[in-house]
């Protein structure tokens, strides 16, 4: 059955599968962070901090809690995700997982507080939940009760929170189906899967689409039935997860969500393969009492999310505010509304306003003849944030204005981020931006021409603009 004594198996293992996924989350950073938020970088911790601390002198700690407060250097960011990093792996290799847990959280919230507008998206605050459960997962075996509980309730929030979101949204593409037969080619870093999927009949990704219902809101029900019905929720949430990996580039979630899933799966069914852990000690008296009263508050929590998600109650928002900066909770559900056309923001510099070169990103569509690639669980952060620009006006968004001004003063933090930069020696004298759709290209022009993506130019996104310098 549901309780935690059946599954201590998995419950001493998972420690372990989550230090997996903190090195793909740590280990991405140590190409990126100094580029994203160094002192050269797109958005400057340092600004940032001095601005938090300007606006809130007295609480700026519990605004932004981060261990960047005591030095945001370059060198303290590298340090940090090293750190992280080197006890991702201690967490692989079983070492003291209470202990290493507690850090890891406490560098990655360090992080994703830092991060600004390249570390808002959902699995970051994913990650984090999980790993203050699994902190208190780990301090006895079998698991305490209030914890195991918590942590079951997150799989199933996470799930049936993503696909209410879908249809509370009254897009019309999810109601009718049709939703999945956009996503392939607009999402936000689509593989090369995703255009042989595309070219799929229309019965199909109706099918799909319909099948992901049932699995985000039906199946996780089974969460919390006998061994049966969870081992067998775990397939189908599994292989949920399998299939949007096999077809796009998620960062790490699809991971992490496989990794929870692993929960599901009772003693019964791993003996064969693993010895079931020698019964400990029983937990002190003090163990038992913290995990209790912790295990508790978080269902508290989990169960205010889930009433709030579906009847919104303003008292139940105004706690949840109180842990948001923690991420101890969070609300859950991504793709609302299915994003129908793909439109690109293409970069550009010239040093003349007549002759303009492309700046190429890593990942994101450039070339019409380049393959598109798989990377997860890695995360291109810069290319993620471009997919963002074209749903809103740029002047909302401080990252684009300084990445241009980067680009213009020739950042090389900046300007490893990119896969081309067309001016080498010296930065350009201007910087523009254009708006380009993207289609999926036929079979036959991927055939003749070697055409991955056709795009159509829509318009300018960003006027030129240049140095003061350079006007004067």
């Amino acid at each position: 059955m549901f309780t935690p004594e059946s599954y201590t198996i998995v419950a001493n293992f998972f420690p372990k599968l989550l230090g997996l996924i903190y090195f793909f989350a740590f280990g991405a950073f140590l190409f990126q962070i100094k580029g994203l938020i160094g002192k050269n970088g797109i958005l400057p911790l340092a600004d940032y901090l001095g601005w938090i601390k300007k606006c809130y002198p007295n609480k700026y700690y519990r605004i932004a809690p981060t261990v960047f407060w005591i030095n945001s250097s370059d060198t303290a960011l590298m340090i940090v995700v090293g750190t992280g990093t080197l006890l991702s792996v201690l967490l692989m290799l079983g070492v003291y997982p209470p202990i290493i847990l507690l850090l890891l959280y406490l560098l990655y919230l360090s992080i994703i507080t830092a991060g600004q507008d390249f570390l808002c998206f959902g699995w970051e605050g994913f990650l984090l939940e999980i790993t203050l459960n699994t902190i208190f997962l780990s301090l006895s075996s079998p698991p305490n009760l209030m914890i195991w509980i918590s942590i079951n309730l997150l799989l199933f929030r996470f799930h049936l929170q993503a696909g209410a979101v879908k249809l509370q949204s009254g897009d019309p593409n999810w109601r009718n189906l049709t939703a999945i037969a956009y996503h392939y080619q607009t999402q936000p870093i689509p593989n090369v899967v995703a255009w042989y999927m595309h070219k799929l009949p229309m019965w199909f990704h109706k099918a799909s689409t319909f099948m992901m219902f049932v699995f985000e809101l039906i199946v996780p029900f089974a969460i919390f039935g006998t061994d049966a019905m969870r081992l067998g929720a775990c397939i189908a949430l599994v292989g949920l997860q399998w299939s949007i990996w096999f077809t796009g580039n998620l960062s790490y979630l699809n991971h992490l969500t496989v990794v929870l899933c692993t929960l599901l799966v009772a003693n019964t069914y791993l003996t064969p393969f693993f010895d079931i852990p020698p019964i400990p000690e029983p937990a002190s008296w003090e163990i038992s009492t913290l995990c209790n009263s912790v295990g508790t508050l978080f269902v508290i929590l989990q169960v205010m999310h889930l009433w709030n998600h579906f009847v919104p109650n303003p008292l139940f928002s105004l706690w949840l505010q109180k842990f948001s900066n923690y991420f101890i909770a969070n609300r859950y559900g991504i793709f609302a509304v299915m994003t129908t056309t793909r439109n690109e923001i293409i970069f550009e510099g010239s040093n003349d306003g007549v002759k303009w070169e492309e700046y190429m990103f890593c990942h994101k569509p450039s070339e019409i003849t380049r393959r598109p690639k798989r990377v997860s669980p890695y995360q291109p952060r810069l290319d993620w944030q471009a997919w963002f620009l074209p749903f809103r006006h740029f002047r909302h968004d401080a990252w684009v204005r300084n990445f241009l001004c980067c680009l213009l003063e020739g950042s090389p933090e900046v300007l490893a981020l990119l896969r081309v930069n067309p001016f080498p020696d010296a930065p350009p004298r201007f910087v523009r931006t254009l708006m380009y759709e993207y289609v999926f290209s036929t079979a036959k022009e991927k055939k003749e021409h070697g055409w991955w993506w056709r795009r159509y130019y829509v318009g300018i996104f960003t006027q030129p603009i240049c140095l003061k310098k350079h006007n004067q």
